[in-house]
């Protein structure tokens, strides 16, 4: 702004006294509020009242600092001291203004979750309030204590003034701090008024879940009150010794049979859950701390996040529980049923003359083994209750948010391994019957046998394809096993000592040492998924993705980038002369064209990483066959600090995958007698997937996939196929191509023609279209030409027992 006249030091001295005025009235304003919603919104607008105050002092200073003018030493003095030290303490006050701001709007919601209590909140509220009070006085005597003349050895304000004069004014900076305190009080208030209102949200959940088990509860109290009736009416109305009437009793029993009926709670508790739900915001950003004067944030979907809990750790239970006191009361009507017709049946036959004794204890007999059913049930329902208080107590709390050291609304590996619970078993088929079946099984193996002698290697190779194909019924179920690439932490498991390798690495690049990794491995054995977690753990924000033929952008300038990797790597190095980036290179393989050969883009990828490794870390991934490849004609293996292969990961790891992975599915999983598996069964059949896929993560995940079949929905079952090899259909001439397809991972007719030379047109594009024709190749959507994805690893293998290319580095 510009100043139109000059601003004795007077005034600026007035300008001070008001604004201790105007802080003390922002103190008493906000510390009367009467209740804590108001103490926060005015804490808010004081913030950004004090703001405009501090900007006007010091702004006034800074431009007649900026104005060519002579100042009497005493003004002069003041116009520096405001900008460079008083500024300062400004922003130290608004600082704390802020922080008081976070802790009382954090109290809110610890009380609100019942983790804190009303005094300690009041306590903190006067605390608060002594410590903003200590602050403003000692800002409002800063500047005369600063103008004091000082001791001795004090540098005279001669002296200070020519070194300020020397120094850049830092206000610009203050200024824009100062505005940045202000919004982040501002953002600190909208955050409490969502999670204020969140918190409500988690209330009336927790509401809806104790309404539902205190149901499930009442449903079986009643039941037990009606099975009581029910047995009452074989004495109301009867003399002693005489019989029971049992025309009238079956009579009673029909209109207490048409009253016995489960009221739908589980319906209704479903329905208010999801418009509970739906009142949670999808996009929060959320304060957890304060370190050095920074908010550490943190972004999540809480509507997603909360359902996930709910879905995973509670409505099971929830569900368990109203099955028990359903099934109560079905009970009880097929019991009063029982009897009524018991009593329809003998009532006819003494209408008939045929006098008879009426067993009472008999014809009861259904009521009593309803009432075990009932004490079993009453058992379960309050184990169940016990079980969801102690869940909603541990985690349903919104204010665990805060809690760094632990995760919010954990869904942990655990509730996987709790949808296989354990049913009662069925009796195992008698010996003869599986006798028989073996016999069976022995005639279809010889018949099997007979006709895979007659099929024809390409009629092998379509089979294998086939078989290695998730069905289409089953693709809600197989698409979250079938992701590839990076589908979130959540789902990473195992490769901890991989993590920790690297992360050692990069500690010592911190401290001046190059950083250069290279990611290997085989097909779908997780290399960018990997290479994504280490991006997102330690360089989140400062990853710079490298793609050929695709735009990147470094700090807001764009680049079109074709395969020239040196050029990239340039505009990278010019852009980033200030940061430590990640350059992170997916798939090496896919750097080249006919016009810039792969040997040309790895001599400058060389020079860049010997030059610039101490200040870019560079991370890439390539398969084996491009590194062995490489290895042989460049040791490419100098150039890197370390080498990660990600072939093989334990039987374990592919369990816990395989489990995160169903968890997320939502759906049961039942063996061929429709039930529900167990987790022994389950580790066998993970087992089984482990070892057939030689510890592959992608391709057991995707086998796991083929062994399930659809059953209905929310339902899949075990199924395992049967488990081809793929048959030896290798020539001379396809093996050369093979290598050429494996080394590039993807191609066209134009590359390979160029690379394979006059040769191609006569000798294999043949072969390509054989190939192409019994779906060993595919050509996507783009041109690109590859491998089937469910053959490609098995066409690596075979063409590593012939010698033509080294593509494993882990063996069974």
């Amino acid at each position: 702004m510009a100043v139109t006249e000059h601003l004795t030091e007077v005034q600026v001295r007035e300008q001070l006294q008001a604004l201790d005025m105007e802080v003390g009235r922002a103190i008493e304003e906000s510390w009367s509020a009467p209740a804590l919603d108001g103490l926060l919104e005015r804490l808010s607008i004081g913030g950004g009242k004090l703001f405009e105050a501090f900007r006007a002092i010091g702004e006034a200073c800074f431009q007649q600092l900026e104005v060519e003018g002579r100042y009497a030493e005493s003004e002069a003095f003041l116009y520096y001291l405001i900008n460079f030290e008083w500024a300062e303490e400004a922003k130290a006050f608004l600082l704390l203004w802020r922080d008081v701001l976070f802790q009382l709007q954090k109290a809110g919601l610890l009380l609100s979750d019942g983790v804190a209590s009303e005094a300690a909140l009041r306590q903190l509220e006067g605390q608060s309030r002594e410590a903003v009070r200590l602050a403003a006085e000692s800002l409002k005597v800063f500047v005369s204590k600063a103008s004091r003349p000082g001791g001795r050895w004090q540098p005279s304000r001669k002296a200070r003034i020519d070194t300020w004069r020397l120094q850049k004014n830092p206000w610009p900076v203050y200024q824009e701090q100062l505005g940045q305190l202000a919004r982040q009080c501002s953002q600190l208030l909208r955050q409490y008024q969502e999670l204020n209102a969140a918190a409500s949200v988690f209330q009336n959940i927790r509401s809806e879940v104790a309404r539902l088990t205190v149901a499930c509860q009442t449903e079986i109290a009643g039941a037990q009150e009606n099975a009581e009736k029910a047995l009452g009416f074989f004495e109301e109305g009867k003399a002693p010794g005489e019989e029971p009437r049992l025309g009238k009793i079956a009579t009673r029993l029909e209109a207490l049979a048409s009253q016995v009926q489960p009221e739908p709670h589980l319906f209704d508790f479903t329905n208010a859950l999801d418009r509970e739900i739906e009142r949670l915001p999808e996009k929060i950003q959320i304060v957890l701390n304060i370190r050095g004067g920074t908010l550490e944030m943190v972004e999540m979907n809480l509507q997603k996040r909360t359902r996930q809990w709910l879905e995973s750790e509670l409505l099971p239970s929830l569900k368990e529980s109203w099955e028990l006191a359903e099934n109560g009361v079905n009970g009880l009507k097929v019991a009063i049923s029982n009897i009524r017709n018991r009593a329809i049946l003998l009532s006819g036959e003494n209408k008939e003359g045929k006098k008879m004794e009426v067993d009472t204890g008999g014809i009861l007999l259904p009521i009593e083994g309803f009432r075990k059913i009932a004490a079993t049930a009453e058992a379960e329902l309050s184990s169940l209750s016990s079980l969801i208080d102690k869940r909603l107590g541990a985690d349903f709390r919104l204010s665990a948010v805060y809690d760094t050291k632990g995760i919010f609304l954990p869904v942990p590996l655990q509730s996987s391994i709790n949808q296989f619970r354990i049913r009662r078993n069925k009796w195992l088929v008698r010996l003869q019957e599986w006798l028989a079946a073996q016999a069976r099984a022995v005639r279809k193996l010889q018949l099997a046998a007979e006709q895979e002698e007659n099929r024809s290697v390409s009629e092998k190779v379509v089979r294998y394809i086939q078989n290695r194909k998730v069905s289409p019924e089953n693709s809600h179920y197989g698409a979250i096993f079938q992701a590839q690439g990076y589908i979130g932490e959540s789902f990473w498991v195992g490769r901890e000592e991989e993590m920790q390798h690297i992360k050692s690495i990069i500690d010592n690049w911190e401290n001046g040492f190059r950083g250069a990794v290279a990611i290997t491995g085989k097909r779908f054995s997780g290399k960018s998924f990997f290479g994504e977690l280490v991006s997102n753990h330690y360089f989140a924000g400062k990853t710079i993705r490298l793609l050929p033929d695709s735009v990147i952008e470094v700090q807001g300038r764009k680049m079109e980038a074709g395969y020239d990797l040196e050029e990239v790597l340039e505009f990278v190095r010019k852009n980033t002369l200030n940061q430590r980036p990640l350059v992170w290179i997916d798939d090496l393989e896919l750097w080249w064209s006919p016009a810039i050969p792969l040997n040309q883009n790895l001599r400058a990828l060389r020079r860049y990483i010997d030059d610039h490794s101490n200040s870019i870390f560079f991370l890439m991934s390539m398969g084996n066959v491009l590194k062995a490849h490489l290895q042989k004609y460049h040791e490419i293996g100098r150039l890197f600090l370390s080498e990660l292969n990600m072939d093989y990961v334990p039987a374990q790891v592919v369990r816990d995958a395989i489990l995160i992975r169903h968890g997320a599915t939502h759906s049961k999983l039942v063996d061929e007698n429709g039930e529900e598996v167990a987790p022994p069964k389950f580790n066998r059949l993970a087992g089984r997937v482990h070892r057939l896929t030689e510890g592959n993560i992608g391709e057991a995940l995707v086998h796991w996939a083929l062994f399930t079949r659809k059953v209905e929905e929310s339902i899949v079952a075990i199924e395992p196929r049967r488990n081809f090899t793929l048959p030896d259909f290798l020539g001379p001439d396809s093996a050369v191509l093979l290598c050429a397809i494996m080394i590039q991972k993807r191609t066209n007719e134009y590359r390979l023609r160029k690379s394979l030379g006059p040769s191609f047109s006569d000798k294999y594009l043949n072969i390509l279209q054989r190939l192409l024709s019994v779906g060993l190749l595919i050509r996507r959507h783009d041109g690109w030409l590859e491998a089937d994805e469910g053959a490609v690893n098995a066409v690596g293998a075979l063409l590593e027992s012939k010698n033509y290319i080294k593509y494993r580095q882990w063996k069974q």
